[in-house]
């Protein structure tokens, strides 16, 4: 029988599909002599915890229950294989006696007790190195805190098009690699609001990393990126997560990313590339309307164009596995932007081999005619 992280694991699945997570709260302060940051969950009664400190950043955990006076009590548990039962090893009361301030009890294995007090994580004053990126996407304060002394080493450059270049980004305590954008003013490339975009999404990936591994051995996390589209509007890129957090059975995941550069926003397909008639219409990705683009404007053109610059793929013969010849292929894919053209994914919703339709690229050439006047993919 493995240790309680399974049943605090389990316990975080039941409370994320049947119950509203009310608040969290995100504190700091001292135990004894132990710096720590602790991130408590109210569910109901119910609550978990998880705490690092700044010897170890590797996530603890805690479950536990919320009195009718607020008080909170949480405590961790090993299984001892020789006992043949479940060890409480910490237990903490806790209780916030005026607003902002929280006292309590850390009760250990041994049985001695540390009276401590917290208060709110305050990112304010951090002193982060990162504090513009934090502020503006959102990154949480037990994420600002445990990567407060981050200090990122600098890695090679790549040229992904004429004049635009990425730098690789390492955090050398995980060994979590990123990238940022190089601006480049002779053609017109200012990347600093992305690269605070870029920096945000390194720092939560640095928090997922000690999140899902336990105790800093058991389970697993890491990230691949590849660049495939840069110019001085927008980028694109793809990340293969693979984790396999406290050592649960391990999960991949790729995703496309596509973000203006002036603003670190994700635009949506229709801001792009538009197949309607004009006016184009302010869309919600969705809604009735854009459904019914995606229906009977969006699907059948793109199948058009594919047939005509693919005909040895979409032909009957060849597609009766993966009905590439169907409008419904079509209708929504997943796409990024690659130095080559617009790369769309069908979803065949028949077969999930058929997915990964590699040679599915439009040439920008092909798309003049129904791309945004604000946009040249073509220079």
């Amino acid at each position: 029988m493995k240790n309680t992280i399974i049943g605090i694991l389990f316990f975080l699945c039941v409370h994320n599909i049947y119950a509203h997570r009310e608040k969290t709260y995100y504190l700091q302060g001292k135990v004894g002599e132990t710096e720590l940051a602790i991130k408590i969950d109210e569910y109901g009664n119910d609550c978990v915890a998880s705490y690092f400190t700044q010897n170890d950043l590797y996530n603890h955990l805690l479950e536990g229950v919320i009195l009718e006076n607020g008080q909170i009590n949480l405590i961790s548990k090993y299984w001892d294989p020789v006992k043949k039962q479940n060890i409480t090893k910490d237990s903490v009361q806790l209780i916030e006696k005026e607003k902002n301030v929280w006292t309590g009890t850390w009760t250990y294995e041994n049985k001695e007790k540390i009276a401590f007090s917290l208060k709110p994580i305050d990112i304010e004053k951090l002193n982060h190195p990162y504090f513009e990126a934090i502020k503006k996407y959102e990154v949480d304060p037990f994420t600002a805190y445990r990567t407060k002394d981050v200090k990122f080493k600098k890695g090679k450059k790549q040229k992904i098009s004429k004049g635009a270049c990425i730098r690789k980004m390492t955090d050398p305590v995980t060994g979590i690699s990123f990238f940022r954008i190089i601006n480049s003013r002779k053609y017109k490339i200012q990347a600093d609001s992305i690269n605070n975009k870029l920096i945000a999404n390194h720092l939560k990936m640095i928090n997922t990393k000690y999140s899902c591994v336990y105790l800093g051995s058991n389970g697993e996390y890491s990230i691949d990126y590849e660049v495939t589209f840069l110019n001085q509007d927008f980028i694109s890129f793809t990340t293969n997560t693979n984790r396999s957090c406290f050592g649960i059975k391990g999960s991949n995941a790729t995703e496309y990313h596509t973000f203006k550069l002036i603003d670190g926003i994700a635009p949506k397909l229709e801001d792009l590339f538009w197949f309607g008639e004009q006016p184009q219409p302010q869309l919600s990705s969705g809604e009735y309307k854009w459904m019914q683009y995606r229906y009977k404007v969006f699907g059948p053109k793109i199948l058009e164009i594919l047939t005509s610059l693919y005909p040895e793929k979409i032909n009957p013969t060849e597609a009766i596995k993966c009905n590439y010849n169907s409008v419904k292929a079509w209708q929504f894919p997943i796409w990024k932007l690659t130095t080559k053209g617009l790369y769309l994914e069908s979803k065949t919703l028949t077969n999930k081999k058929c997915d990964d339709t590699y040679w599915s690229i439009i040439p920008f050439e092909n798309l003049k005619s129904f791309t945004n006047p604000n946009y040249n993919f073509t220079k």
